[in-house]
């Protein structure tokens, strides 16, 4: 029996649930009889197998407060869920905040004369050394030694010779840079080179490599596994990081841990040794929820709330990680298959290196409901696969993702995002606050082109996204779009502050055969490359949105085809620098009835001139220039002074302060409180023609 639990612990445990209001209550606490959550799951099921659960109560396991450690994932079955007429409810007693922590304390540090606080690490159980990717100290998580410590270093050029061994598919990189880049491996010996890293930037995707070789004097160093993808390419300008090297621990903040299990670690400001509390992860999942196909084999009727799942890692694979959009392969801590109507509520997941939440395969009928979600390794929450699955039953579908707090993402892998559904329909993602990621807010579809796709039926509305990108990628936006997804509606959301590395930093983003897409009552402002992009795609319709104040042009579109690609009416365009279209605004596209407005004098009166020629070309018929009359733009408060101008286009106004988390104050005001990182640009690589 797991977790040292006897059989005889068991039997006493069983007579420990009461009845409370018709509740079946079991209490687990170090002063309860049950003292883990993992022997309340353990319980439940001895007594269920022995008969004495009715099918129609309710049973709550109500945890006391503390740290629970997880030697292992909690793991639930189909045994472990409730009924219709009676739910299985793990809950925060009254009061309280329970920890289910996949992680172990490292103590008994020593400060040296150089300021570094050091410990060795023990072993892990098994005795193999316990090597960690992440640390968290005073409850932050702390920076993996890395150099350049802000931002990147840059490739200089790449060459790559495939393997035989590998059939074609793997293949050694040499990297080419500069010297002084490298100059952070000078002196590191050959067990330090073997657990260094590099993290490379290439568009939208990450690709993390060891380090097979390194000759710093020539500026060049080789890796090695998959072979690099056509259509994206590491290539000259590829941003770079280098890390966990021993001459990178250089800042506050910074951790190494050197092949001989000593960790080395120098303080922030304000924390002292003696009461550090210094958390590596021990385990990469925390809660795996295992229900098979068919309605006899889903895990069903189970609640979490007010729990905190903290604590899990990822480790490199020695073959490293190549490069994926929004880091798919990537897993998460709390992870379910084959479940219908479970829940998580006011729950806490935090501290991971992978996603948060993954409902994976045959999911259904389940939500998240107002969650703080946050510094994590990938992203938030995801819904679906990547793939069709031939089985209906094992297709994940009807899952509502509401009132959130999903901040603080990418942190291992900057390419993922803060919600992903990929082919899966009739999803619900509603006022949430997304913030604070490298590529993008909220993603839906998984299909390149006009394929099939189930990503169908999806609600995309009134969530707050903003601080995307921040400079590090390049092809994102607030909410991107991928493949058919006829009935899909994403409206009164509020996007803002996306910043691309280089290209392609939008709010909103229909991508490669996005269809059938309703795009109405947004606000979206301070953008790099646009309110809104189309590559290319078919039927959408962009209705009654503001964009406003991107930096380099406000509207884009891509790739004209054969067909009539969007619709675009009653949307109102505000800009003070930049073009107004980039790309071709005039075939297969219909515009009529919007107002634009440039408040420079000289960009409107071209303005004025190119409109009137578009409308001797039947083009942005009933569209006008002129002034939409908002109260404080340039500081987000896009009310109206006087509708007039609006009405000009048949706008129809709405509520932006709409959008975003609702309830208490207190909650309110922590998605407000959560800290943004200050807008930065990335140095320019230094040989650039």
């Amino acid at each position: 029996m797991p977790n040292g639990i006897t059989r005889a612990g068991i039997l006493l445990a069983a007579l420990l649930p009461r009845i409370v209001w018709g509740d079946v209550i079991v209490e687990v606490g170090p002063e309860a009889g049950i003292k883990h959550p993992q022997e309340a799951l353990e319980t439940l099921r001895v007594l269920r197998s022995f008969g004495s659960l009715p099918k129609s109560e309710t049973v709550r396991v109500q945890i006391a407060d503390g740290v629970y450690p997880l030697v292992s994932p909690m793991v639930f079955g189909p045994q472990d869920g409730g009924f219709e007429g009676g739910k299985v409810i793990y809950e925060a007693a009254r009061g309280a905040s329970p920890t289910l922590s996949g992680g172990r304390r490292i103590v008994g540090w020593d400060e040296g004369s150089d300021g570094i606080w050091r410990v060795a690490v023990p072993n892990e159980p098994n005795g193999t050394p316990w090597r960690f990717q992440s640390l968290w100290v005073n409850g932050a998580r702390a920076v993996r030694a890395r150099e350049p410590d802000a931002f990147f270093h840059y490739l200089e050029g790449v060459t790559e010779e495939l393997l035989p061994e590998g059939g074609g598919s793997e293949a050694r990189q040499t990297l080419s840079m500069r010297a002084e880049d490298l100059s952070v491996l000078q002196g590191a010996d050959a067990a330090a080179l073997e657990i260094a890293e590099i993290l490379l930037f290439h568009k939208w995707d990450n690709t993390r490599r060891w380090i097979e070789s390194v000759d710093i004097d020539a500026g060049r160093l080789t890796i090695q596994g998959t072979a690099m993808k056509s259509w994206n390419p590491l290539a000259r300008d590829s941003g770079f990081v280098l890390e966990n090297l021993p001459g990178a621990l250089d800042r506050p903040g910074e951790w190494y841990l050197d092949t001989e299990g000593v960790l080395g670690y120098i303080p922030r400001p304000g924390e002292r040794i003696e009461d550090v509390e210094a958390i590596a992860p021990a385990l990469d999942g925390l809660l795996l929820i295992q229900g098979e196909a068919g309605p006899m084999g889903k895990v069903s009727h189970l609640e979490f709330r007010g729990l905190r799942f903290m604590h899990a890692g990822w480790s490199t694979p020695k073959e490293g990680f190549g490069p994926a959009q929004a880091a798919a392969p990537i897993e998460a801590a709390v992870q379910l298959d084959g479940v219908r109507d479970v829940a998580f509520i006011d729950c806490e997941i935090g501290h991971v290196d992978g996603y948060g939440l993954w409902f994976r395969k045959g999911c259904e009928d389940s939500r998240v409901f107002r969650s703080w979600i946050h510094d994590l390794g990938a992203g938030g929450v995801r819904v679906g696969e990547a793939s069709i699955r031939q089985e209906a039953s094992q297709r994940t579908k009807r899952i509502e993702i509401d009132n959130n707090i999903i901040v603080a993402g990418g942190r291992v892998f900057p390419c993922a995002v803060g919600v992903w559904i990929g082919h899966s329909p009739e999803n619900r993602v509603t006022r949430n606050e997304i913030a604070d990621f490298f590529y993008t807010g909220v993603s839906v579809g998984w299909r390149w082109g006009y394929g099939e796709s189930l990503a169908k039926n999806n609600t995309i509305a009134f969530n707050h996204i903003h601080h995307i990108g921040q400079g590090w990628l390049s092809d994102m936006g607030g909410i991107y779009t991928l493949g058919p997804s006829q009935g899909t509606e994403i409206r009164h959301n509020v996007i803002h502050d996306i910043h691309s590395w280089g290209y392609g930093g939008w709010g909103l983003y229909n991508d490669e055969g996005s269809a059938g897409i309703l795009l109405e009552n947004n606000l979206v402002y301070r953008t790099k490359s646009g309110g809104y992009h189309q590559h290319y795609g078919r039927d959408n319709v962009i209705r009654n949105n503001i964009f406003a104040f991107a930096s380099e042009w406000q509207l884009q579109r891509t790739r004209v085809e054969d067909h009539r690609s969007f619709t675009f009416a009653q949307n109102i365009v505000l800009w003070d620098r930049g073009d107004l279209f980039r790309g071709n605004w005039d075939d297969q596209v219909d515009l009529s009835q919007n107002l634009y407005w440039a408040q420079e004098a000289q960009t409107r009166q071209r303005l004025a001139s190119h409109m009137e020629d578009r409308r001797k070309n039947g083009a942005d018929l009933g569209s006008v220039v002129v002034d939409p009359r908002f109260v404080d733009p340039k500081n987000g408060d896009f009310r109206f002074v006087d509708e007039s101008a609006a009405r000009a286009i048949d706008f129809e106004p709405f509520n932006p302060h709409a959008a975003g988390v609702y309830g208490p104050k207190e909650w309110i005001e922590k998605a407000r409180r959560q800290p943004m990182p200050e807008v930065a640009e990335a140095p320019e690589p230094a040989n650039r023609p």
